[in-house]
């Protein structure tokens, strides 16, 4: 090839090489004025995107804040409540054992006070006790009979006694010995013991020894009942009486077969229910009112007795 021809290719292929990066470059410019609008529209797409992403982040971020919050909170709310409750239950204990301690105090000043008055009342009933049962004696000394008085049948509820190879019977104060198919008063003779006595004995303190005088006889407590003894050294010539006289009889007799002593008890609790009830006392003497009122009174009271007796298993005459 001549040094001609090389030259002329060589600027062809200049020319060519320069044609065709003017082509490239305006199909770069073209391209870009054609892409610009969609990669603005696309970059703003994907910036609403991430912001998005970032204010789902954000939020997911303050809600497990607010979530942490509520549960510390909650937690502290919890703790505070417990520690309220235990409070309020140890000062709840603690009153209740103040409560307790104060009405086991009261409960045993009550029990105290009311054993003082118990004792009180008891010392003044044993006194009522000992004041009406010398005036039930004195009212019921007026109904014994006489010593050698002589009786057809003696009362219902007698007891037999025994007293060295002799028979006797007491009923209601009283001592009988059989004489044929009647019956003697006597005096009992001494060492004779009766277990119990009736209602209307007098308890008479003489010296250092206590006496029991009964329908003008003196008894002695001892293990196996009442011992009749000798009048005392310095016992009163005589006990006046000083009621007046009661005006009725009763004869009572126990239909399921009550002891002595039971008769006792359930004679002296109907008298003093018949005498709540009525209001008159045989004991006691009634200054007020005309005779035909206090015989009223006094059938009223003996009404009552019976049918408290009666209620109690007695049979009343």
């Amino acid at each position: 090839m001549t040094p001609t021809t090389t030259l002329r290719c060589a600027r062809c292929l200049l020319s060519a090489l320069v044609l065709g990066a003017g082509g490239l470059a305006h199909a770069d410019t073209t391209g870009e004025r054609d892409r610009s609008p969609r990669a603005e529209r696309s970059t703003e797409r994907g910036e609403g995107a991430a912001n998005v992403r970032r204010d789902t982040v954000e939020q997911q971020r303050e809600a497990r804040q607010d979530r942490r919050d509520d549960a510390r909170e909650t937690r502290s709310a919890v703790r505070q409540d417990n520690r309220d409750a235990r409070r309020d239950t140890v000062e709840q204990q603690r009153e209740t054992r103040q409560d307790r301690r104060d009405d086991a105090r009261d409960t045993r000043s009550a029990v105290r006070q009311d054993n003082r008055d118990e004792r009180r009342d008891t010392v003044q009933l044993r006194r009522d006790d000992r004041r009406d049962d010398r005036r039930v004696a004195h009212a019921e000394r007026r109904h014994y009979p006489s010593r050698g008085a002589v009786v057809q049948v003696l009362p219902p509820a007698h007891r037999v006694v025994a007293h060295r190879g002799g028979r006797y019977m007491f009923a209601s104060g009283v001592w009988y010995r059989p004489s044929g198919s009647r019956f003697v008063v006597v005096a009992p003779p001494l060492g004779i013991v009766v277990p119990v006595l009736p209602l209307g004995y007098l308890t008479l303190h003489i010296g250092p020894s206590r006496y029991y005088y009964l329908n003008d006889v003196y008894y002695v407590r001892e293990p196996r009942g009442y011992v009749v003894v000798e009048r005392p050294v310095g016992a009163p010539e005589s006990i006046e009486d000083d009621v007046p006289e009661a005006g009725l009889q009763q004869f009572i007799y126990p239909r399921h077969g009550q002891s002595e002593a039971q008769q006792a008890e359930d004679r002296y609790e109907c008298h003093r229910w018949a005498r709540e009830q009525t209001g008159f006392d045989p004991t006691r003497p009634m200054g007020d009112g005309s005779s035909a009122q206090v015989e009223a009174v006094r059938s009223d009271y003996y009404r009552a007795m019976g049918a408290c007796l009666d209620g109690r298993g007695y049979t009343v005459r």
